[in-house]
């Protein structure tokens, strides 16, 4: 059977170039609430629309 899986050198993040070659590194706690805020005041002006619609 053949082995599937990347070693940790061929997936880590490449320092020199910022690029990953593997997962996308997790947002820090600061980005992922910018996150939200963002996905929230989308909803709320989506809502806000349709209302105005009817």
């Amino acid at each position: 059977m053949a082995h599937h899986h990347k070693s940790n050198k061929q997936v880590e993040q490449n320092p020199d170039t910022g690029h990953s070659r593997g997962m996308p590194r997790r947002p820090d706690e600061e980005e992922l609430d910018e996150r939200t805020r963002e996905d929230r005041d989308e909803v709320r002006e989506e809502k806000r629309e349709e209302r105005e619609e009817r």
